[in-house]
């Protein structure tokens, strides 16, 4: 049987080995912050036992000492395979950069009109469903949400000006 990736002839974005080595450099980088914070509270030991930061300490050092293993290894490994291609991180893309977008402009449209916005823009842009649709999907679906989490739950969640303009 063949490996289905050696078949993609799309250019490749990253390779195994260069992602291996960011996640380990990230999660080092995060076991010494932990460290180091729990160092700025206290890892030691009291006279009424462990103070507040001396679990975490052992925690962030095992974190550490596991990701500087597995960078060592890493960076010993010669796998240039294709992690992720081009097109891959394209459509990736498509779905991260407007789900930043809606969460960017939910503090100022709040939650519910934001959510009308991102669910009618979806249908419309990649499911390629008729502006009424979409429209009318994103504006029911916000209702149901509104009234779901507002009224029944009385769960408040972040309004716009759209809520203040009918009093709540």
């Amino acid at each position: 049987m063949s490996d289905p990736r050696s078949e993609d002839s799309s250019p490749t974005a990253a390779t195994h080995r260069t992602l291996e080595v960011i996640v380990c450099i990230g999660f080092l980088m995060l076991g010494a912050l932990v460290m180091w914070d729990s160092q700025r509270i206290g890892a030691g030991w009291a006279d009424d036992g462990p103070q507040s930061g001396y679990f975490p300490f052992w925690i962030g050092l095992l974190m550490s000492a596991a990701s500087a293993v597995n960078l060592w290894r890493a960076l010993r490994n010669r796998d240039t395979s294709a992690f992720v291609t081009r097109e891959q991180v394209r459509l990736v893309g498509t779905v991260l950069l407007p789900t930043l977008v809606f969460i960017a402009i939910i503090e100022w449209l709040g939650i519910y009109v934001a959510s009308a916005l991102f669910i009618a823009g979806f249908m419309r842009w990649q499911g390629q469903f008729s502006w009424p649709a979409s429209a009318g999907c994103g504006i029911g679906i916000g209702g149901l949400l509104f009234a779901m989490f507002e009224i029944w739950f009385k769960v408040p969640l972040v309004k716009g000006p759209l809520e203040a303009a009918f009093g709540f």
